[in-house]
């Protein structure tokens, strides 16, 4: 019984380095899934900020218009002012980073896709070079061994992060 009892006590002193083993296997392994977790949280963070922008900066639009003001680029100046204010988190971190702030481009008025006799406006807001300077940088360059492995059209993060709203003005009054 004896032998018994120093024999268990033997096998827990040697189990103990292969525990640890295995934790570090399996910490190192969560916390690459975590990072992957927030990074892309990040992206969709920021793309719902960007499409909300677009949003906010169409709505301004169509109330500017609606208070006649007129088309062109005092209207453009007001719907990417409320673009501004709607993504001025974004904003403010590439300029940080010494970059160009968050891009707004107002469309001009044009007939409607869905009718002809109805003219609308789009406006595209963009967070360009997002892959190049996102808003968690990454840990590993997991994104360059990932598309080595996968080819080069595969992106895991994207390029440029993008959202357009389009917003009927009203009529057409060219006749077509």
């Amino acid at each position: 019984m004896k032998c018994a009892l120093f024999e268990s006590v033997r096998t827990t002193r040697s189990q103990r380095g292969i525990a640890a083993l295995e934790f570090s296997l399996v910490c190192v392994l969560f916390l690459v899934v975590l990072f992957g977790i927030i990074s892309y949280g990040c992206i969709f963070v920021a793309q719902q900020s960007l499409s909300r922008a677009a949003e906010e900066g169409a709505r301004v639009a169509l109330q500017s218009r609606l208070a006649g003001l007129p088309e062109g680029a005092s209207l453009q100046a007001e719907a990417c002012g409320a673009v501004a204010q709607s993504v001025d988190w974004l904003t403010r971190r590439r300029a940080a980073m010494g970059l160009a702030p968050v891009s707004c481009e107002l469309k001009p008025s044009q007939a409607c896709t869905y009718a002809a006799g109805l003219r609308c406006a789009s406006l595209v807001v963009t967070y360009v070079d997002y892959r190049k300077y996102p808003l968690i940088p990454e840990l590993l360059p997991l994104g360059n061994w990932l598309q080595s492995l996968f080819g080069e059209n595969t992106a895991w993060i994207p390029q440029h992060l993008s959202a357009a709203a389009t917003v009927q003005l009203g009529r057409n009054t060219s006749g077509s």
